[in-house]
């Protein structure tokens, strides 16, 4: 008997059943799939069994070459569908009726299922087939109609929430379906064809930058923003935008055809990803005028003193090339000392924290400037002002309703750095991320290889990556701690730190201002 495998969807509960493989050319479907209706639990179960049962019994039948049905059969239930109001897709091949040969038929909904009774009784009443036997027909199990694309988009958006995938993640995701839906229209996703990709693909081009929060645009539709674009001659979106509209999109109909809800994904063999790596979008390295710039003492001072992470943060990005909200998010006990060597653990201990990925999670040694310019001093003054977190002016990302949206904490501190290399000339777009790209470029320049970078930064090395397990056992062994910090001796940018003063933000601290 035919195993059922259940499946969940919006509409319903449903049974999968697979066709055998020397039938799937007579059935025309690699899949039959059921619905189960309301039926839960063992009465679900009983009804998948019966139908089981029943597929069995037809299998064999078609074996033996008896799987023919009176045509009269087929009219009553397709008349008593059209009467129903039942508005599924169904099909059947080899019609004959009479003298003539229909081939294969499909109806879809109740206005083709009446069309189809009305032909077939006018063949029967024909004069050239009267006296005729009653025609037969191999039918194919009828098909599940396809789900919109609206409702298949709904589910895929439903499914990134149910993996806890980031809230960026599942919003830039909503953002590229948005268009897709709007370009597409909102047609079976059995339909969805090469063409509507190079449409998005296409129309995503015109899309102007914060298309959605610009007065001028937010208030259109996603068509009318798109023309306005083409009006006003946006700029081509940069490279890495649409290499991430075309992976987005790619992961939406792998998703589908997944499912079995579509042959192929449209997407392959169109255009292959964008070169990115020497665009100015994927970011570059602060040059050493620049870092003189940002850390003059006089300029520093007087921008950095007005709270602890301006001061620290920074000193802490140039010095561990660690991502923004990595540094934004850390706690006190994090900071910690390993087999002699001090350091900060960078990972997601549950209290609002969040990491990129699995390589992201690591130990990185505090480097001896760091140290002299008094970071554990200031480590014991937070801990004597009672608050957990090492940063708490920065607050961790809010709706307007004011609930978490699952940004973490770094959102303040990077526009805060932004505003201020801004002010010394350094381009938009060149922010707090290029202290990754400068400790990365630094250490490669003198030598040191890309494995041992990694360890430092968090970065996954292809084929060479080390995994969560290993990334734990280099936290315990020490031999991987020496390197760490004899890698991060390579390291020695054109500055000097201003030495922290013990209490130095006791005032600020005394804000009520803090968050948790």
């Amino acid at each position: 008997m035919p195993k059922p495998l259940f499946l969940t969807r919006p509409s319903g509960l449903y049974v999968r059943f697979l066709v055998p493989a020397d039938l799937r050319l007579a059935v025309g479907a690699r899949f039959l799939v059921r619905s189960l209706g309301a039926r839960r639990g063992d009465e679900a179960r009983l009804l998948a069994a019966a139908y089981g049962v029943a597929l069995s019994r037809a299998f064999e039948g078609m074996r033996r070459g008896d799987a023919m049905v009176d045509v009269k059969k087929l009219l009553d239930s397709a008349r008593q569908a059209a009467g129903a109001g039942q508005t599924r897709e169904w099909t059947a091949s080899g019609v004959q009726v009479g003298r003539v040969n229909l081939g294969s038929v499909s109806v879809n909904g109740r206005q083709d299922t009446e069309d189809f009774v009305r032909a077939i009784q006018a063949l029967l009443e024909a004069p050239d087939n009267a006296g005729q036997p009653a025609p037969a027909v191999v039918p194919a199990a009828p098909q599940e109609a396809s789900p919109s694309l609206s409702e298949a988009i709904a589910d895929h958006l439903g499914d990134l929430e149910r993996r806890r995938l980031a809230p960026d993640t599942i919003t830039e995701s909503k953002h590229t379906l948005r268009i897709f839906l709007a370009t597409t229209g909102d047609i079976p996703v059995a339909n969805i064809k090469a063409n509507h990709a190079r449409t998005f693909l296409d129309a995503i081009r015109w899309w102007p930058e914060r298309a959605t929060v610009r007065p001028k645009y937010r208030d259109l539709s996603v068509l009318e923003i798109i023309e306005a674009g083409k009006r006003d001659q946006v700029p081509i979106p940069s490279a890495h935008t649409l290499n991430k509209h075309h992976q987005r999109l790619g992961a939406f109909l792998n998703a589908l055809v997944n499912s079995d809800l579509l042959g192929r994904n449209p997407l392959k063999g169109l255009k292959a990803d964008l070169d990115t790596s020497t665009d100015l979008d994927t970011g570059r390295p602060f040059t050493p005028e620049e870092l003189a710039a940002i850390f003059e003492p006089q300029r520093f001072k007087a921008w950095a003193s007005k709270a602890p992470h301006r001061w620290w943060g920074t000193m802490l990005g140039l010095y561990t090339g660690a991502r923004v909200n990595e540094i934004a998010q850390i706690y006190l006990d994090d900071v910690r000392e390993v087999s002699g060597v001090w350091g900060i653990f960078l990972w997601k201990s549950g209290r609002g924290q969040k990491i990129k990925n699995k390589s992201s999670i690591r130990f990185v040694p505090l480097a001896q400037p760091l140290l002299d310019a008094g970071f554990l001093q200031f480590v014991e003054d937070m801990k004597a002002c009672g608050h957990p977190r090492m940063f708490p002016h920065l607050p961790a990302g809010t709706r307007k309703d004011g609930t978490p949206n699952g940004k973490g904490y770094g959102r303040q501190l990077s526009r805060q750095f932004g505003a201020y290399v801004k002010g010394l000339g350094i381009e938009k777009g060149t922010g707090f991320h290029a202290f990754r790209h400068t400790l990365s470029t630094m250490l490669a320049e003198v030598g040191v290889p890309s494995a041992d970078i990694a360890m430092i930064t968090g970065h996954a090395v292809r084929s060479d990556a080390p995994v969560l397990e290993k990334h734990y056992i280099h936290i315990a062994k020490p031999t991987t701690l020496l390197k760490r910090v004899e890698t991060l001796a390579k390291f020695t940018p054109p500055v000097r730190l201003e030495r922290y003063q013990e209490r130095q933000f006791a005032q600020a601290l005394r804000s009520n201002k803090l968050h948790p």
